[in-house]
Order: C-alpha cells, then sequence, then structure tokens
C-alpha cells in the first residue's frame, strides 16, 4: 500500500512540476527521461481521482433564488459566464454549451 502513495506522490510532483515550467509535454519528458504515455496515464487517472463529480469541482448545493417579476426561465451563473435559459429553448444547444464549459474549466 505504501508503494501505491509513493507511486501517486511521485507522480503528481511530475505533473505539478510540468504545469509550473511551461515546457511541452514531450519536453518535459525528454528532460526528466519519463516516456510521455506515463506522464499522459497519470495525468488523467490523478485528475479523474480528484473530480468527484467530473467538473473538477466538488459537488455543493448552492442558494436559489426566485423571482415573483412574472418572467419565465433561468439563469445559470457559472464563474463569471450567464447562460439564459427562457422557455422553449433547445435542450441539446444546452447539454452541447454544458459539455463545452466542463471542458474548459
Amino acid at each position: 500500500m505504501r508503494e501505491d502513495s509513493e507511486k501517486i506522490e511521485y507522480w503528481r510532483q511530475h505533473i505539478q512540476a510540468l504545469k509550473e515550467c511551461g515546457l511541452s509535454r514531450r519536453a518535459y519528458c525528454e528532460q526528466h527521461q519519463i516516456k510521455l504515455s506515463k506522464l499522459g496515464y497519470w495525468s488523467r487517472k490523478l485528475i479523474s481521482t480528484a473530480k468527484p463529480n467530473g467538473s473538477g469541482h466538488k459537488a455543493a448545493w448552492i442558494p436559489l433564488q426566485v423571482s415573483e417579476d412574472g418572467l419565465t426561465g433561468i439563469d445559470l451563473r457559472i464563474g463569471r459566464i450567464t447562460i439564459a435559459v427562457k422557455p422553449g429553448f433547445d435542450p441539446s444547444l444546452l447539454a452541447d454549451i454544458l459539455r463545452t464549459l466542463n471542458a474548459i474549466c
């Protein structure tokens, strides 16, 4: 078990160093004599274990403000982005937008 935690920490340090150094993955791997495929594997593995809900953020309930102004629809606020969802919206388009935001954020 200890060997696994040491291995995880080893790769976590390499992934963090890669983020901070400004090198491409290939250049970083050549410089540190590690396989590019191993770095990719551990990067994906550690990211997937860090994302409990697949978004990079822990799931949490947030307050909902309900307005009685007679307008219908909802505004989704994700960071600095606001998406207005009105009656008759295209669910497929909204799903595409949310998938894109999830990939970026």
